[in-house]
């Protein structure tokens, strides 16, 4: 069972940052009604003439602030605004009554600032006007009351009015902003983490590198030339028949299992993966990064990754053949859409690489002329010969097989 007051109540529907100023209005206004409520008790339990029917007023007040809530289903500055203007009008009448001594005007300090939390800083003329009104009001009374106007005795004023007030007073500022702060920061922490996780989701994307001059630059057109790169295409051999008849959630499971392996490797190479279609996978390596030995470190990875899918399965336990397909040249590499953006990289040495891997035999690298070239004697090969390839005529080719067993891998 809830004994104590929803704080959210009124609140559902806006959004959380106004959200979270309505139910800090909520803690003042029950925090008040108590308040009022306690003095309504007092009041009425005072045998002086008078007395039991400023209690009911008091009562009156109490009810007034605790249904203030109710003010959020029409407008998110109801509530704070009535409860300014009422708050100042219940502090006034309460401190005429009984003199300036008993402390209640400490009620327009704590007002004015609540108001200023209340309504957001995109309202600070209005703030300033509250702050405005409650100094005046306290000028005015100190005028025209006396510290004591004889209806409550000097005791009665001091330790029931003034002692409760600055009580009061205090527990309701270090409430409010105690919550207020709180949520800010939960917000700080949110926003914390939702931005290290757009760092992360950013750094999966795009290369680290060119990530931070997306970053630095936003409406600058991030597109670089490399005159010497080397680009890989690996493909699984007629898996797009075989998925046909597999379950959605077996394929992805599938390809998820294999690309992250390959995410691995690409990484532990040092290289930068591309992208993924369907059930190709595409690395380059030299970009963003330049580096004079490219065509070996993308050597050295599709021989690991021809090694790791050997012997590859589906989820039916049909063999999957991997093809592998290398090429070398210059390429252009950039940023490309604006809304889910990618790094992609291009140039005739990309569309020689998906060539040598369409064009290829499972299980094989094959390797295009540029490629072997920068290659040497380091790995070990066997001329394939001279094959038709589509938009390029007859090309020789060659299969990677391995490092040169008389050459220490460099990148073991």
């Amino acid at each position: 069972m809830r004994y104590l007051p929803n704080i959210r109540f009124g609140t559902d529907g806006y959004p959380e940052k106004v959200a979270r100023r309505l139910r800090a209005m909520n803690i003042a206004a029950w925090i008040c009604a108590a308040q009022a409520g306690y003095f309504a008790i007092l009041r009425m339990l005072d045998p002086a003439p008078g007395m039991f029917t400023r209690g009911l007023t008091n009562a009156g007040i109490a009810a007034g602030f605790a249904a203030l809530p109710l003010l959020h289903r029409f407008s998110p500055l109801a509530a704070p605004l009535v409860f300014t203007a009422f708050g100042y009008w219940a502090i006034f009448r309460s401190a005429y009554q009984i003199g300036t001594g008993g402390g209640g005007y400490m009620f327009y300090l704590t007002a004015s600032t609540l108001f200023m939390l209340l309504i957001g800083t995109e309202h600070v003329v209005l703030a300033a006007l509250a702050g405005a009104i409650a100094a005046g009001l306290i000028i005015l009374l100190r005028l025209i009351t006396p510290d004591n106007t004889g209806l409550v005795s000097p005791e009665v004023q001091f330790w029931g009015s003034f002692v409760t007030s600055a009580i009061i007073n205090t527990v309701l500022l270090s409430t409010v902003m105690f919550y207020a702060f709180r949520q800010v920061a939960r917000a700080e922490a949110t926003a914390e983490r939702e931005y290290q996780r757009s760092e992360g989701l950013l750094a999966n994307i795009l290369p680290p590198k060119v990530a931070k001059r997306l970053k630095e630059q936003p409406e600058t057109t991030i597109a670089d030339a490399y005159p010497a790169a080397s680009i890989l295409f690996t493909d699984m051999a007629g898996f797009t028949a075989r998925a046909s008849d597999t379950t959605p959630e077996e394929l992805v499971a599938f390809l998820n299992g294999v690309y992250r392996s390959l995410d691995g490797l690409v990484e532990r190479h040092g290289l930068e993966k591309i992208k993924t279609t369907g059930d190709a996978y595409m690395v380059v390596s030299g970009v963003p990064e330049p580096l004079s030995d490219h065509a070996a470190r993308l050597a050295a990875l599709a021989l690991d990754i021809r090694d790791a899918l050997a012997g590859l399965t589906d989820p039916k336990g049909r063999a999957v053949p991997v093809r592998i397909g290398i090429a070398s040249g210059p390429v252009v590499a950039g940023v490309v859409g604006t809304r889910k953006f990618f790094y992609d990289v291009w140039g005739d040495a990309v569309n020689t690489a998906s060539r040598m891997e369409s064009t290829g035999e499972p299980g094989k690298i094959q390797v295009a002329p540029a490629t072997r070239e920068l290659l040497g004697e380091r790995f070990a090969f066997e001329e394939r010969g001279t094959i038709e390839v589509r938009g390029k005529g007859l090309v020789r080719t060659w299969w990677l097989l391995g490092h040169d067993d008389t050459i220490a891998n460099p990148l073991a």
